[in-house]
């Protein structure tokens, strides 16, 4: 077996080994097609749901819940798509690193042939040489070698020897030429095949950057739809809020900018407190004068996730620090929370208030509880005027009634 072979084996088993441990850890773009698949024929569903219940008007609710199940489907199939977009990115990647590396390996190839070639040539002329030489000398047989030597023992042998070592030496060179012409009939056959490979693998690449391009187009246009879902739940939901006390935040469809607000937010917790800061009691007080709760945890009576509880207040109402602690976080937001605060209790335990109209503390200042830190409002993605409150423990939120003293 020639180097190139085994170096070809060595490199399609590690080839093998990656792939296998590729499919282990992470979908194949195939796979996410056929979930994004299932995931378009649970959306139809959802739409045919939507279209039954939209011209309902004692059903507004049920229909906001349709809306909202598509909205979640419609962000699944984005997730399914960005991820088969990766895939594909990742495989069009991997291909044309291949064809490079087959690219060299037919430049290298047509070297070595070209290379071969050239010995031939050389060889075969000295061949020539000898074989016109010979002829220019005239047909001399052995026998006439051996006649003219006479009776002369040492020339005789002198003679026959020659005649031997000329023999091998053209047997010996006929014998390297016919090698050569087969290593030059194996290299081109190695050349054709991988000029054949390069053809195969250039035709992949073609068709997985159309169905990248498919992918991304997929992507923009599920966006937009998306964008238009919530923009119509958004608006049945203000019109619902207008009917019930119940004040619902809106819908975002930015999954980027909540990600950044998590991400804050979990960074907020490892900030260091200032000197004068006095950790709270564990036992939390009402954030506003108004007790009436119009949103629970975790949901909302429509079954939409609710990450705190709402106190519906008019816009400009007081909201004070649950406990003792510092400003972990003060953000002024046009989306999500809106303008909203974070305070760090200690022992693991933050408070969160959104959607004020007014923040009066800011990050790193410590307070103590019942301190005023803000009035209430409507502010970022909020349905009408009230204080969102939540607790979270370790970053993970819970219900803040198991809190509230």
């Amino acid at each position: 077996m020639s180097k190139i072979v085994k170096l070809l084996c060595v490199l399609l088993s590690a080839a093998l080994i990656f792939s296998t441990a590729f499919v282990a850890n992470a979908k194949t773009a195939s796979q996410l097609r056929n979930e994004r698949e299932k995931i378009q024929a649970e959306i139809n569903s959802a739409q045919q749901k939507i279209n039954n219940l939209k011209e309902k008007k004692d059903k507004q609710q049920e229909y906001i819940n349709a809306l909202r199940s598509k909205i979640t489907l419609l962000e699944d199939k984005l997730d399914n798509l960005e991820s088969q977009r990766n895939a594909l990115q990742k495989e069009i990647d991997e291909v044309s690193a291949k064809i490079k590396k087959t690219e060299a390996e037919i430049q290298e190839t047509q070297r070595q042939i070209e290379a071969k070639q050239e010995e031939f040539r050389e060889i075969y002329e000295l061949y020539c040489q000898r074989l016109r030489a010979m002829y220019m000398s005239g047909n001399v047989t052995t026998l006439e070698i051996i006649l003219e030597s006479g009776w002369d023992m040492g020339s005789l042998l002198t003679r026959a020897q020659m005649i031997k070592s000329v023999s091998e030496k053209d047997n010996e060179t006929l014998s390297e030429l016919n090698e050569r012409m087969q290593e030059i009939t194996q290299q081109r056959q190695l050349l054709a095949d991988k000029k054949a490979e390069l053809d195969a693998d250039k035709a992949t690449l073609d068709a997985q950057k159309a169905e990248l391009q498919s992918s991304i187009d997929e992507i923009s246009s599920s966006k937009k739809e998306l964008d238009a879902e919530a923009a119509e739940c958004n608006a049945a939901i203000r019109k619902l809020n207008s009917q019930t006390a119940e004040m619902q935040e809106l819908i975002e469809t930015d999954r980027d900018r909540l990600k950044q607000i998590e991400k804050e937010i979990q960074q907020a917790a490892t900030r260091k407190p200032p000197s004068n800061y006095t950790p709270g009691t564990g036992s939390l007080g009402y954030p506003t004068s108004y007790r009436n709760i119009s949103a629970g945890y975790p949901n909302y009576s429509s079954g939409a996730y609710h990450g705190g509880i709402d106190f519906p207040c008019p816009k400009g109402t007081p909201v004070y620090a649950a406990d003792s602690g510092y400003v972990s976080l003060a953000k002024e937001l046009t989306y999500s929370y809106g303008k909203y605060i974070m305070i760090n209790h200690g022992n693991g335990i933050s408070t969160l208030y959104a959607h004020n109209s007014q923040l009066c503390v800011k990050e790193g200042q410590a307070v103590n509880k019942g301190d005023l830190i803000a009035y209430s409002g409507s502010t970022g993605n909020s349905s009408g005027p009230h204080c969102h409150f939540e607790v979270r423990v370790n970053g993970t939120r819970v219900n803040p009634k198991s809190y509230l003293g």
